[in-house]
């Protein structure tokens, strides 16, 4: 299922989607915007992949994209990010570090042309 939404400047600074056992967190702080892969319940940060800061991202469009093999698409402006749930790894168009969490450990980053959705 393809969720969108923009960041408004009176609305929520956090959006949760999830499928099945997957969960997405994309939360605007006053420093960076964040892409979070969670549980479905967003009680468990799995990976976090910090994008830039909020104010190269205003007026973006986000698109959150489920896919049918365990994997999500994440995209604003250019950036395109993958986050593979059932091999605990992501990837990104723009050599971005992600982050593991003890849940996936340190080394989720896989190079780009290795991800597909």
């Amino acid at each position: 299922m393809k969720h969108t939404f923009k960041f408004k400047l009176f609305g929520s600074n956090v959006h949760m989607f999830s499928e099945e056992e997957m969960g997405i967190v994309v939360e605007k702080e006053s420093h960076v915007v964040c892409v979070y892969a969670t549980d479905e319940k967003h009680q468990n940060i799995l990976c976090a992949i910090p994008l830039c800061h909020p104010k190269f991202l205003s007026g973006a469009e986000y698109t959150v994209d489920f896919c049918d093999n365990g994997q999500a698409k994440v995209c604003v402006a250019d950036i395109q990010i993958i986050i593979d749930f059932s091999k605990k790894k992501c990837a990104n168009n723009k050599s971005i570090k992600c982050y593991g969490s003890d849940c996936w450990g340190d080394d989720v980053q896989i190079e780009w042309n290795e991800a597909n959705c």
